[in-house]
């Protein structure tokens, strides 16, 4: 499949969680990760075929996006604000010379609460090692094992992910004092003196589909009010999980609160909102796919979604 993935302005945006060799146990059971050997292995791929982007030069593409470019550009992005990405990305981007984005959960910096998910990923752990004992709270779900059953569990059940960590005698403040799995506000602090650009990722990690338009504004504001506490500008928003669903008077609220851009996940689709960008992913199924044949995969799904006329996401009011 030759490379015909052709996305607005030509800019490729990766994004990815964490990189490491061993996949901690708070994410082992959510997404593959890739490995440091991966990953630079990606950069090496990306750099041989395009050129880094900052972030102030992005700003000015959605007026061109239409317009000439002059080669291929990339820019990455880190989502959820995990240790790894002070202890592990940082060092590899800055040898590199390369600039990144990344995006912070307000709830969960400074190590104050285990994310939702993250908790998920621990109770599923956990019942692994005891796969005879079933929750009673989960013995009316359809899912045929418990791990889907678990894996099925979504923001709206926070209370019964809490109320089985009891039932499998997790405790979730020990984990988070003994392996603090979140960036600080003064690493974070060290990043941006470092030149990364901090952007904000919601508060508590939701499925935005699922939110009323209040909390959803709610969810934006906090986080980026967080961030901007820190003396950090703050200039963009990362969706967590997707925008799908997500409507035009959102993206006006935004820009309302000076976010000057957004990015999704729906990989080789073009936004209808001019600031709006969508991302793939480097994790996930694509940790052990190298970053050539991601490409390539997605040049057919950008083909396929040309011909089916799919390839622009439009919003409802």
């Amino acid at each position: 499949m030759p490379d015909l993935y052709s996305p607005p302005a030509a800019v490729l945006f990766p994004y990815g969680h964490i990189v490491c060799d061993v996949a901690p146990p708070h994410v082992r059971n959510l997404y593959e990760v890739p490995t440091v050997a991966k990953f630079k292995s990606d950069i090496d791929d990306l750099c041989r075929t395009s050129r880094p982007l900052q972030l102030a030069e992005l700003e000015d593409l959605p007026r061109t996006r239409q317009g000439k470019t002059s080669g291929r550009r990339f820019l990455f992005s880190f989502d959820d604000g995990m240790r790894e990405v002070y202890e592990v990305i940082a060092p590899i981007l800055r040898e590199k010379g390369l600039p990144a984005v990344l995006f912070l959960n307000s709830a969960t910096i400074d190590n104050k609460r285990l994310m939702w998910r993250h908790k998920i990923s621990l109770v599923m752990e956990k019942a692994k090692e005891k796969p005879s004992r079933i929750p009673p709270q989960l013995s009316g779900r359809p899912e045929k094992s418990l791990q889907a059953k678990l894996n099925a569990l979504r923001y709206a059940d926070q209370s019964l992910i809490d109320e089985l960590a009891t039932f499998f005698e997790i405790d979730f403040e020990d984990y988070l004092l003994r392996n603090r799995p979140y960036l600080t506000t003064e690493e974070v602090q060290d990043l941006a003196r470092w030149g990364f650009e901090i952007g904000a990722h919601s508060a508590s990690h939701p499925y935005f589909c699922e939110l009323g338009s209040a909390v959803q504004e709610k969810e934006v504001s906090d986080c980026v009010n967080f961030v901007r506490s820190l003396g950090l500008p703050c200039r963009c928003f990362a969706f967590p999980f997707h925008d799908n669903g997500v409507t035009v008077s959102l993206f006006q609220y935004m820009s309302g609160q000076n976010l000057d851009l957004s990015f999704g996940t729906s990989e080789a689709r073009v936004d209808s909102i001019a600031f709006s960008f969508q991302r793939f992913a480097l994790d996930g199924g694509n940790a052990n796919i190298s970053l050539r044949n991601k490409l390539h995969q997605l040049s057919a799904k950008s083909l396929l979604r040309m011909v089916t006329g799919t390839q622009t996401i439009l919003r409802n009011q």
